[in-house]
């Protein structure tokens, strides 16, 4: 394998691209495996795989039914990109475990993913908390809808606008919840502070380019393991309950601002 990774990726594994049907994340992806895959030398293992979601969980279900797991983690160590475009279409658990097992293994060894999702793998409901950690923690870049502009937070507001840094999404969900900013960072774990917090967190995934271990580190240290928690939380609690979805949306609204 040696040193000679995919490149094209910033340094970053995964790379996740989120948008909706029709945005061009597929035709992205094909165009990156096509260039990538000339790049393989005769009688060499291939130096980029793709499968589409549907595809990968129809082998991942056969090699967990056979015991052949063993040949997709042949196939997945030694390739040098690895493209899984609609991961949402894995909707087996196991066969999302099995995935999140066999990207350790690939990542260990140097291996670039790329992925695509219609919304971003913390808001994405039928993922099994360990894959969607993992694809949370590299780099999650938003595709603009068809014929607009969005902000959705994986980098530049519409118009070029910079995202908000995280003192100031912190600082903003404090003061809307009549909290400080040391109360969100602080050891607190009463329940008030803890659903302001997990909506910082939320935030600041959503808006920020920030990883889960960066936001935590932000919010008092707290590990990645918390973060996604605080975020699914608030995940939930944004689909339930109509105040807490109109004050995330508030907030969102003044964090675009300049």
């Amino acid at each position: 394998m040696g040193g000679d990774r995919a490149t094209g990726c910033g340094g970053y594994s995964p790379v996740v691209i989120v948008g909706p049907a029709g945005s061009g994340k597929s035709r992205l992806l094909s165009e990156w495996f096509v260039q990538h895959s000339h790049a393989t030398p005769p009688g060499r293992p291939a130096a980029a795989v793709m499968w589409d979601g549907r595809s990968l969980l129809r082998d991942l279900t056969v090699a967990l039914s056979q015991n052949t797991i063993d040949r997709l983690h042949n196939k997945f160590v030694t390739s040098r990109l690895i493209i899984i475009d609609a991961v949402e279409q894995i909707t087996a658990w196991d066969a999302q475990r099995a995935l999140a097992h066999l990207f350790d293994a690939a990542t260990a060894v140097g291996a670039v993913f790329v992925a695509t999702l219609r919304v971003h793998p913390i808001a994405c409901p039928g993922l099994e908390p360990s894959l969607a950690s993992r694809l949370s923690g590299g780099l999650v870049v938003a595709m603009p809808p068809v014929g607009g502009t969005r902000y959705d937070g994986a980098g530049d507001g519409p118009s070029g606008r910079q995202s908000p840094s995280m003192r100031r999404v912190i600082g903003a969900t404090a003061r809307r919840n009549s909290l400080t900013v040391a109360d969100l960072v602080g050891p607190s774990r009463c329940r008030r502070v803890s659903h302001v917090r997990g909506m910082a967190m939320y935030l600041a995934r959503r808006l920020t380019q920030k990883s889960l271990q960066s936001i935590g580190t932000a919010l008092g240290g707290r590990d990645h393991t918390t973060v996604l928690h605080g975020i699914r939380i608030t995940e939930t609690r944004r689909a339930n309950d109509p105040a807490v979805a109109a004050e995330i949306d508030q907030l969102i609204a003044i964090l675009a601002r300049p």
